[in-house]
């Protein structure tokens, strides 16, 4: 079992565990008698109610999620009913909406570090990484527990303005924190090798195999993968790089298709046009 399918049974877990909670409480707050029991429970429902929505939507469920989100009450989960209706529509899709969700409890919460992620995770999505920095800069801001999420995510901002350099005093900063964590190591090694340096690139991203197995992230192997393929084509090592490409695509078929077409240019710089097109 790997990393992803053991989140996936954790998370349907607690989703079935507040399932039970949730129904639990309905029906203890049907049967109260008292205005003060009633209260105490209807408040315990709510409370459940959230969570609840949040954990459809950790489990992809966002449909139902969104509606029971919308549906909860209380000036006490505003911001975090903004935040998921927030999460939902951008998983869903449904960009603009999600935006001026977001926008509009910024209104309300403007030191809000949650609303701030979201709307940042937005503007990157859509490609204007220079709206998305900024949110994530007032992420960072304003994060009462400074952690490393809003850093990460300013980093990733920075990338894709072409600010590798700066990324990367970053990165440094968080594999120092997290040595552990291969989707560090993984993007220095993208940095180093988009400012000129493909040697230390290569340890980087051999750093990030010898971690890969104990993290077995989909995402972040095709990125070393496809990184190393990268950095071995730039060294003229084509051999290796048609090497590495295969290996990546044998432990991760049905991901990202940057393996394929990297391999398939290692193929094309030994000249097996044959196997390039395969």
């Amino acid at each position: 079992m790997n990393k992803e399918e053991s989140i996936s049974i954790s998370n349907h877990d607690v989703l079935k565990a507040l399932k039970g909670k949730y129904l639990c409480a309905r029906k203890q707050l049907q049967q109260a008698r008292s205005k003060r029991q009633k209260r105490k429970l209807t408040e315990h429902v709510d409370d459940l109610k959230m969570d609840l929505a949040w954990a459809l939507l950790d489990c992809g469920e966002y449909e139902k999620g969104l509606a029971l989100c919308i549906s909860v009450c209380g000036r006490q989960y505003r911001e975090r009913k903004y935040n998921g209706v927030g999460r939902a529509l951008t998983e869903m899709k449904h960009y603009d909406e999600a935006r001026r969700i977001l926008e509009k409890g910024l209104k309300e919460f403007p030191e809000s570090c949650a609303l701030w992620t979201g709307l940042g995770i937005i503007h990157d999505i859509l490609g204007d990484h220079f709206e998305s920095l900024k949110c994530f800069k007032a992420a960072i801001e304003f994060d009462p527990i400074k952690s490393s999420g809003p850093l990460y995510n300013k980093a990733l901002a920075l990338m894709g303005l072409g600010s590798y350099t700066d990324a990367a005093s970053i990165i440094d900063h968080l594999i120092e924190e997290y040595p552990e964590d291969p989707k560090y190591l993984a993007d220095r090694g993208y940095c180093a090798l988009e400012t000129g340096y493909p040697r230390e690139a290569l340890q980087y991203y051999q750093k990030a195999m010898d971690l890969l197995s104990e993290s077995p992230d989909a995402h972040t192997g095709v990125c070393i993968y496809a990184g190393f393929c990268s950095a071995y084509m730039e060294l003229g090592m084509k051999r290796e790089a048609i090497e590495i490409a295969l290996e990546g695509i044998k432990r991760f078929p049905d991901e990202d298709s940057a393996l394929y077409h990297n391999a398939g240019t290692a193929f094309l710089g030994i000249g097996w046009r044959k196997e390039a097109v395969e």
